[in-house]
């Protein structure tokens, strides 16, 4: 499986959530980046993005993903780790730690049940959640709502210390001006 793009229609009238607005009033949407050896998984997952007006990039292998996570602007990365075939495991969990270096997106990286060693791996790493044992019954989309409201949050924080609002000595009381981040 390549790259594939899905996007959602400019009408945003049956969500629940409100997308951020653009400059113009123009809802805007985020960008999901979805990596899965599986098309039927991928599929699932970018499905579920589309519903929480997310636009996604799906790539069935690590290459083509770390390609676009350099070539877009994507605010939320998706690594499927527990579909990726053994001989693929390697290169799966090197884009895991470029994305995480990258201190760019959330990260979600979907792992195998019971697999602790993995979720404290991508816990050192800065994993934002790991999710064990995903299949179709998992309600997914409920992820999808959380990562906006927290990319929001976090570009309204980013906003704010760019412009210097109530910035004393430098800081705006949160350590932004040095470079701390929250990922939650």
């Amino acid at each position: 499986m390549s790259e594939v793009q899905t996007s959602f229609p400019a009408t945003l009238a049956s969500s629940n959530l409100s997308p951020a607005a653009g400059q113009n009033g123009a809802a805007m949407l985020r960008t999901c980046l979805v990596v899965s050896g599986s098309t039927h998984r991928a599929l699932q997952f970018a499905e579920a993005a589309r519903q929480e007006h997310w636009r996604t990039i799906v790539c069935g292998n690590a290459e083509d993903a770390a390609r676009n996570a350099v070539r877009h602007r994507i605010q939320l990365a998706l690594v499927d780790l527990e579909s990726a075939a053994a001989a693929e495991q390697i290169t799966f969990c090197r884009l895991v730690e470029q994305l995480a270096g990258r201190n760019g997106p959330l990260l979600v990286v979907c792992g195998r049940p019971n697999d602790d060693a993995g979720e404290v791996w991508s816990r050192r790493l800065g994993v934002w959640m790991f999710l064990p044992g995903i299949n179709d019954r998992s309600n997914i989309g409920m992820l999808y709502g959380q990562a906006r409201c927290v990319v929001e949050k976090l570009e309204n924080a980013a906003s704010r210390s760019v412009h210097g609002t109530g910035a004393v000595n430098g800081t705006n009381g949160n350590g932004a001006a040095h470079g701390m981040r929250s990922r939650h």
